[in-house]
């Protein structure tokens, strides 16, 4: 897995052994700060965040489109500011988020008939296409990126990546 990605990022790879203190494969010289559990983060991160962006930038997404179409695909229909609380988008930003996506045929907004003043939004058929199509591409950027972890060192990522960010959020 010596890839000059990794390498050029400083990035230290599954078979390096981190309380080694020989370079990553691909480094010449890596340096103490380049094996700190921030530093590989940031570059994973910035492997995933590369691949997501291509993802998105095939079908001429931003990353708030995708916030909203894999939500409503999620959920089902959702009024709008329910919706924009969802993803953590404020409601008055939503505004053009969900006129270019209703222009662009993703989202269907509707009045809600118990509450004329309330908008209702839906994925339309190509939204729903789209939507799949976004589930598709970030199953293989996850197996791309983790392909080399056994199911169970997957799961506890997981676990810890949200015991991380949920400590974060408080």
């Amino acid at each position: 897995m010596a890839d000059v990605g990794y390498a050029r990022l400083g990035i230290v790879t599954p078979e390096t052994d981190l309380d080694d203190d020989t370079p990553p494969p691909g480094t010449t010289d890596a340096l103490e700060f380049q094996r700190t559990t921030w530093w590989l983060l940031g570059g994973a991160g910035k492997l995933a965040l590369r691949r997501w962006a291509d993802a998105l930038a095939q079908l001429e997404l931003t990353p708030s489109q995708y916030k909203f179409l894999l939500a409503l695909d999620e959920t089902g229909p959702l009024g709008q500011q329910r919706l924009a609380e969802l993803v953590g988008i404020d409601p008055r930003n939503a505004v053009p988020i969900i006129e270019t996506s209703v222009g662009r045929g993703l989202l269907i907004r509707t009045v809600d008939p118990a509450d004329r003043r309330r908008r209702v939004l839906e994925l339309s058929p190509e939204g729903i296409r789209i939507a799949a199509e976004l589930r598709s591409a970030s199953a293989a950027i996850e197996e791309e990126l983790l392909g080399s972890l056994p199911p169970a060192d997957r799961a506890t990522l997981r676990r810890t990546l949200c015991t991380l960010l949920g400590a974060s959020d408080s």
